[in-house]
């Protein structure tokens, strides 16, 4: 059987509903897929919860595919392809940055151009676009970790803050490129 790890994170400080957590809640009612496992999961936005989350999921259940989800600022909806080398220096809740040093360029190895191409016409009330930036903060953290420990099969999906948020369309979205990245795995 196929298995998906789908994430989102918590509130944090201006974010004290995080527009994440409320499209995980409507992926747990709705995303199904026949023959898949879907493990969710609502992440503290703490670097040392994210990374041994992430490392201990990897290991024990090794899925086919890693969904992280993330709010910003942008009005559009993202696909994130890359984590960019950095070293992380924003603190958590927690008032604590990671001690793991430098992390490197790290890219998916999912066909999100293709995805892009399938889904965009399917879903005009949303914009969606590619990026190779996944900030500098626990979004691409949890990236960097997902691409580390599961081989590059992970995508990062950046969605709008809770006023610009259509949370039953982005769902859909989401779920159609889930639909997608299976298919072609």
């Amino acid at each position: 059987m196929k298995s998906i790890l789908v994430t989102s994170f918590g509130a944090f400080p201006g974010h004290p509903i995080n527009s994440s957590s409320e499209v995980l809640d409507h992926l747990k009612r709705e995303l199904v897929i026949k023959g898949c496992e879907i493990h969710f999961e609502k992440l503290p936005v703490s670097y040392s919860d994210t990374k041994e989350f992430i490392s201990s999921f990897w290991e024990k259940t090794s899925p086919d595919l890693a969904v992280h989800i993330g709010v910003y600022t942008e009005k559009f909806i993202s696909l994130e392809c890359q984590c960019n080398e950095t070293e992380y220096i924003t603190q958590d809740i927690n008032g604590k940055i990671p001690n793991d040093g430098n992390w490197p360029f790290m890219k998916t190895k999912l066909p999100l151009e293709l995805v892009l191409s399938k889904i965009s016409c399917q879903h005009p009330l949303l914009q969606v676009k590619l990026s190779s930036d996944a900030g500098k903060f626990l979004c691409q953290y949890s990236f960097h970790n997902s691409l580390h420990y599961g081989n590059g099969n992970s995508v990062f999906i950046h969605v709008p803050k809770m006023e610009d948020i259509l949370i039953n369309e982005t769902s859909i979205l989401i779920i159609d490129i889930i639909n997608e990245l299976m298919a072609l795995t």
